[in-house]
């Protein structure tokens, strides 16, 4: 971010514990299913 006098990017996040990291890999999942299955019946409908 300009101004803050370093010029470097901020730090990336630390990790969460491993069962937070299991709820976001099966969220991650679902979003990525639900996102296949809403075009795959997107295009089921237009075509």
């Amino acid at each position: 971010a300009p101004g803050n006098g370093t010029g470097l990017p901020p730090p990336p996040p630390t990790p969460p514990p491993g069962g937070h990291n299991v709820a976001a890999l099966v969220l991650g999942i679902v979003l990525i299913l639900l996102i296949v299955a809403g075009n795959g019946l997107v295009c089921l409908s237009v075509c």
